[in-house]
């Protein structure tokens, strides 16, 4: 392939997005069957890496997780940092993102934007706390509309419509997504919640095809692909006083014990994300994360943040 192939291949950037994300090796034929790919693509991606000496190695049928991460960091003067929020703000390029790695840049734009809130060119403090709201009025109308089983058109920010049968909300990918039956080819869809402008009745009844093990077999499909699921172990010290069961989360293999201490061992596999992490510290006094180590260390450093920040409004 030449170097504009692998640019507009969208499987090369999901081959790089999900090696940069294994925290442990993974057999060869099942992170191509991820990717829906096959071993002789594999290896033209991972030559191609080579020139840019990043090695994605292959041992005894397994990939293996980079041994260094590559971290590039850039430094950006006011009007540099503008002119670039600028450029990704065409009106018209917003719902129309073609290719895979447009996704990725625009995500990484909007962490940083959100890591820089003051100096945010489009979205003023006022605006976000309006889009805050409004995402939160949406998922109290689909947690409506799901628990009485009611099919409902879906207004999309580009003025397309859909109508479906919602069957729940989860978080896919770190987004709040709903997953629904199509009425028009009874096909499983899902969206997130983020891209929705507004939902409707559809005044017509409408029988659902699929039962919620086939909702769940498609979550974990879909996770498999995206390759974020991990196994979260929490030791509970009052489970009384603790909620075990995160909003919006799919658990997959739910699992609770009790040690010889008598302390709760709570296990389930999950997607980790911004919201599972402000989860866990809601109830940081009660339960403490045993497992996987890297989760542990992560959640040590998003407590911390979220105690700077606190310092900071105090001051403030």
């Amino acid at each position: 392939m030449s170097e504009i192939q692998f640019i507009l291949n969208d499987n090369f950037w999901k081959f790089l997005v999900s090696l940069e994300g294994l925290k442990e090796k993974k057999e060869k034929n099942l992170f191509c069957e991820s990717l829906g790919i096959n071993e002789e693509t594999l290896f033209k991606f991972q030559e191609f890496l080579n020139r840019f000496n990043v090695m994605s190695l292959n041992i005894d049928g397994f990939v293996m997780p980079l041994k260094e991460q590559c971290k590039i960091k850039m430094e950006f003067s006011f009007s540099e940092w503008l002119a670039l929020q600028a450029s990704f703000h065409k009106e018209e390029d917003k719902n129309n993102l073609e290719h895979y790695y447009q996704h990725i840049v625009q995500n990484k734009l909007l962490v940083a934007q959100n890591a820089c809130v003051q100096f945010n060119l489009f979205n003023q403090t006022s605006g976000t706390t309006v889009c805050i709201n409004k995402v939160e009025d949406l998922k109290k109308k689909f947690d409506y509309v799901i628990s009485h089983k009611k099919p409902i058109t879906i207004e999309f920010h580009n003025s397309k419509e859909c109508i479906v049968f919602p069957h729940r909300l989860v978080f896919l990918d770190g987004i709040l997504c709903v997953i629904g039956e199509s009425t028009h080819d009874k096909m499983l869809v899902y969206f997130g919640v983020e891209d929705i402008k507004d939902i409707k009745d559809f005044n017509q009844t409408y029988e659902p095809n699929l039962s919620q093990i086939e909702i769940n077999e498609f979550v974990c499909h879909l996770r498999l692909v995206n390759g974020k699921e991990e196994r979260l172990v929490l030791k509970i010290y009052n489970q009384y006083e603790s909620d075990l069961l995160p909003s919006h989360h799919f658990l997959g293999s739910p699992f609770v014990t009790t040690n010889a201490e008598g302390d709760m061992i709570w296990a389930a596999t999950l997607e980790i994300c911004e919201d599972l992490f402000q989860w866990l510290y809601e109830m940081k006094d009660r339960a403490e994360v045993l497992d996987p180590r890297h989760i542990r260390k992560e959640f040590a450093l998003y407590c911390e943040n979220k105690k700077e920040k606190s310092g900071d409004k105090k001051a403030s």
